[in-house]
């Protein structure tokens, strides 16, 4: 790393990219994908060619980022839900195998995570055991159907990812809450509240007692996990009906997360740091979407030089590997 105290260079674990073999499949009205112009059209999601489209635009924004690399994940129009069960594992295919070839074409700054369709717990075991070295982690979604991460039947699953070493990005699917429709809220409460929900369920589920090896990192800064974790307690404290005793009581749980600091806010992104700790902080960008951070620079003003240096550097070392954090 060079003297610069951290303030450059780095990784951003938060990057979206169309795998390349998906548009060709969307030329083709697979899997109900339309081809257009200048976009692909997922069930009413328009994902913009130009940008996640090419991999060259998330070079660039790497470059102008002064960043050594980022993860990448497929956009969350992508996780498909939605889809038939019995075509679910040929489309994992068909993304999973994609994204590896888009990567490709520069795989020392962009490391790839692979998408397990958590919606059905025994696929996304299956996929995530047939993983091997060339993907940095995994990434995850929110539309769990009749499931939730509190479930049993993901044990198999954390087990494997714990063993294996293996990162897991909490992205939320979609808000499909009717009352989130006007005012963008479904995005501006509704996707924050998906990560919550979730996270509040590998809580009170147990899951981070029971695998304490396996690093989740939540989107968007956790959404209100930080602001909530203090009622969380209370509620365990005083017996609150449906909550069990925990190997980890919910104000430790949530200290076990990781987060990225797309939360467009200094005091929020410091009271993040106070809550959780400096070491729970890793950059994301959410590229290319709008509500993504501006600049890796933008999203840490004001932030320390030695906390900037842990969430660009320090910090992605440790969760996703030294080999995977390789830097100059």
């Amino acid at each position: 790393m060079t003297s610069d105290q951290g303030t450059q260079g780095g990784w951003d674990i938060h990057t979206h990219l169309l795998p390349q073999p998906l548009i060709a499949a969307a030329a083709q009205g697979d899997f109900g994908m339309k081809l257009e112009p200048d976009a692909i059209d997922v069930h009413g999601f328009r994902l913009a060619l130009k940008t996640m489209g090419t991999p060259k635009a998330l070079l660039d924004r790497i470059d102008a980022d002064g960043l050594h690399g980022a993860a990448v994940g497929v956009p969350p129009p992508l996780f498909r839900a939605d889809l038939p069960t019995g075509e679910r594992a040929a489309y994992i295919d068909l993304l999973n195998n994609g994204l590896l070839e888009t990567v490709d074409v520069a795989p020392e700054r962009l490391r790839p995570l692979a998408y397990l369709p958590t919606d059905i717990p025994q696929l996304a075991v299956s996929v995530a055991d047939a993983l091997d070295d060339r993907w940095a982690g995994v990434i995850v979604g929110t539309d769990l159907g009749a499931h939730s991460y509190a479930d049993e039947s993901y044990h198999d699953l954390w087990r494997i990812l714990s063993d294996r070493k293996l990162p897991v990005l909490l992205h939320p699917s979609e808000s499909k809450d009717a009352r989130l429709k006007p005012f963008y809220l479904s995005n501006l409460i509704g996707n924050p509240m998906e990560t919550t929900i979730a996270a509040a369920n590998l809580v009170f589920g147990d899951v981070l007692g029971q695998f304490p090896d396996l690093q989740f990192i939540l989107s968007h800064g956790g959404g209100a996990v930080g602001m909530l974790y203090g009622r969380w307690q209370r509620g365990m404290d005083t017996d609150r009906p449906g909550i069990r005793r925990l190997t980890l009581p919910p104000v430790e749980a949530v200290r076990r997360f990781n987060v990225d600091n797309v939360v467009h806010s200094p005091a929020q992104l410091s009271a993040l740091v106070d809550i959780l700790g400096s070491e729970r902080i890793l950059l994301g960008s959410d590229w290319p979407f709008p509500m993504g951070s501006v600049s890796a620079p933008a999203s840490l003003d004001g932030i320390d030089a030695e906390i900037a240096r842990l969430i660009r550097h320090d910090n992605p070392r440790r969760i996703f590997g030294f080999a995977w954090a390789q830097e100059t």
